[in-house]
């Protein structure tokens, strides 16, 4: 194989790996997103390798809408991963709200604490 074949393989596996980052990002798999991640990064030094032993414009002319492509993905995926994380912060919020307001709720129904009479003799 070739290295531009090669090169045109591994972007195929980046793109293939970022579209099952993004779907398991939406679902909250969150050890799958960790798998996509570890693989990609196993891949990426042999893309560099690849990159650097071709000439810059044959690289530009072959592989420019590729890359242009799969970062785009990576910037997809970068801000609904941001998103989810708003979203797990909002709920944490909500959560502490509905803990304080449910210890309100608790207090107002318990009996008052019992006096303790003291004796004077």
């Amino acid at each position: 194989m070739s290295p531009t074949e090669e090169l045109s393989e591994l972007f195929r596996q980046w793109r293939s790996l970022t579209d099952d980052e993004g779907a398991a990002i939406e679902s909250g798999a969150w050890n799958q997103v960790e798998g996509c991640q570890s693989a990609k990064s196993r891949l990426q030094p042999r893309i560099t390798e690849l990159s650097q032993r071709m000439d810059a414009a044959a690289h530009d002319k072959h592989f420019r809408p590729m890359v242009e492509e799969l970062m785009q993905m990576e910037r997809r995926n970068g801000a609904l991963l941001q998103q989810k994380r708003s979203d797990a912060r909002e709920q944490e919020q909500s959560l502490d709200r509905s803990q304080r307001n449910l210890r309100q709720i608790q207090k107002s129904y318990l009996p008052p604490a019992r006096m303790h009479w003291q004796s004077y003799s």
